[in-house]
């Protein structure tokens, strides 16, 4: 009898610790979600986007842009 008592207790603590990391594990995957939609909106705002990345420095000049000063020359 003492160790179905036992059991049960086991399993009932195991149960509450495992829902608390559960509950725990998914508000910080809510959290990370609602950052990288942050940061991804903040990315569309072009004054964020020099600052935040490196990578418009490293580009050059846009295609759109090259194109109409060849257009403007030839």
């Amino acid at each position: 009898m003492k160790k179905r008592s036992d059991a049960r207790n086991v399993e009932h603590i195991y149960c509450r610790i495992s829902k608390r990391l559960e509950r725990s594990a998914l508000l910080f995957i809510g959290v990370l979600l609602i950052l990288v939609i942050l940061c991804q909106l903040l990315l569309l705002i072009p004054d964020l986007k020099k600052i935040m990345t490196t990578i418009d420095r490293l580009e050059g000049t846009p295609i759109h842009m090259q194109r109409n000063s060849k257009d403007r020359i030839g």
